[in-house]
């Protein structure tokens, strides 16, 4: 696979616009040097992590004793629980400082899910680590300037169009989430 393809790839996987939405609704109307310091924690802490996956992700797992499908059910409920209190409106996270928001949920599970990780481990293992990681890092860069520019997204749709574009893809998160879990299961032969 060429470094176009598993960029494109990639960016699929860690779905930029998705990612901007939730970041709209976790920096609230805040001071926009602050929500581009989220966003900036945010990409690095991707990127870094991302790369780690790459070229170790594979030895850490099997030293954690973690198989991939145990990783899919313990994130895909993160994400169903995330995407739960999206749906009623509750964003627990608001009570944390920004700088965990930039973390969790925002860097990970919500950009770099176990999905993400999932693919990043699949990838690694059929093509060279060294493009894998440049393909990532491209990615990463991407979903980055459309968090900067995320805010631009509010002023074109209001307050009530990113309340229900937060909704709409909540209902996807979940989605995801649920197909996360019920892959695993399957994976594990506990559903057929």
């Amino acid at each position: 696979m060429q470094l176009a393809d598993i960029y494109i790839q990639l960016l699929i996987i860690l779905n930029p616009f998705t990612a901007a939405t939730v970041y709209l609704s976790l920096i609230g109307e805040d001071d926009p040097r602050e929500a581009h310091r989220v966003a900036a924690v945010s990409v690095g802490l991707v990127m870094a992590l991302g790369t780690v996956m790459v070229f170790a992700g594979g030895a850490l797992l099997r030293v954690l004793g973690i198989d991939l499908p145990s990783l899919g059910v313990g994130g895909g409920i993160l994400l169903l629980v995330i995407a739960i209190d999206m749906l009623k409106g509750e964003h627990k996270v608001r009570s944390v400082e920004p700088g965990e928001v930039a973390v969790v949920p925002l860097a990970t599970p919500m950009i770099l899910g176990p999905g993400a990780l999932t693919v990043l481990l699949h990838l690694s293992a059929q093509n060279p680590k060294n493009v894998v990681a440049l393909a990532f890092v491209l990615a990463a860069l991407t979903v980055g300037v459309v968090l900067y520019f995320a805010p631009l997204l509010r002023r074109l749709l209001g307050v009530t169009g990113v309340k229900a574009l937060s909704k709409f893809i909540a209902l996807l998160i979940a989605s995801v989430a649920a197909e996360m879990i019920h892959s695993s299961l399957v994976e594990w032969g506990v559903l057929g």
